[in-house]
This record gives structure tokens, sequence and C-alpha cells, in this order.
């Protein structure tokens, strides 16, 4: 009976370390990009968006002037897509929508699974690196 109980206390409890609670969905700033010397046109901005997301296995699910849009399949567990708005001085990153990520309203705050501030800001330094040439931190 007691090593029941503390199968039962176990199992619980891995349960409860897998379950991720939502936090504040962050929302990066605007990221203003310099490349040496000269400007970026907006198709190099574009350039970098698209080669930095791929990189982190993001895909373009649509696309039109001065905006992509991103999506990020996680093992067909977790989506997530985020618009991409660009022009030749840098880029911003907004959420669209997920699937299965947890994201909810609390008191006008939006909420979502902790993973996603993660990849976003991943992705967010991949276009930056990008869009300088230099190989992003992991």
């Amino acid at each position: 009976m007691k090593k029941m109980v503390v199968g039962l206390i176990l199992a619980s409890l891995v349960g409860v370390s897998q379950a991720r609670s939502a936090v504040p969905l962050v929302e990066p700033d605007r990221v203003v990009l310099v490349a040496g010397q000269s400007a970026l046109t907006p198709d190099q901005v574009k350039q970098a968006i698209v080669r930095g997301s791929a990189k982190l296995g993001w895909t373009v699910a649509s696309d039109e002037p001065g905006k992509l849009r991103l999506k990020y399949n996680k093992q067909n567990k977790h989506e997530v897509v985020v618009d991409v708005s660009y022009d030749n001085a840098g880029f911003q990153v907004r959420y669209v929508n997920s699937v299965n990520m947890k994201y909810e309203q609390v008191n006008g705050v939006a909420h979502i699974h902790p993973f996603y501030n993660t990849w976003v800001s991943n992705l967010s330094r991949a276009i930056s690196s990008e869009a300088s040439g230099t190989p992003a931190a992991q």
C-alpha cells in the first residue's frame, strides 16, 4: 500500500512538472537593422526574415508587400502563427494565433505557453543575424 501511494505521488509530480503554466505574452519591440555603412532595401530585409526563420523551422504561410506571415509547428503538437512587418529599416514580430499553446486573455493581458516567448525571441535574433551577416547565438 505504501509503495502504491508513493507511486501515485511520483506520477502526479511528473505530470505537474511537464505541464507549463501560461505566462504573459511578450510582443517584441521593433528591431531596427543597420547593415554596415549602407542601408538595407525592403527586399534584403524580407530575405533576411525568410532565411533566419527557415533556419529555425518557421515557414512562410503568406507573403504580401511589407509583411510575411510565418508559421511554426513543433512536432505536430504546438503551432504558432506570427506576422512579421518589415521595411528597409527593420521589422516587427506580432502574435496572430496558436494551437495548443494555452493562449488566453486574463484581465486584458494575453497569456501563452512560455515556449512562445522563447521561440519568438530566437526568431528575432535569427532574423537580425541574417540581416547583419553574423551567425545568431542560440
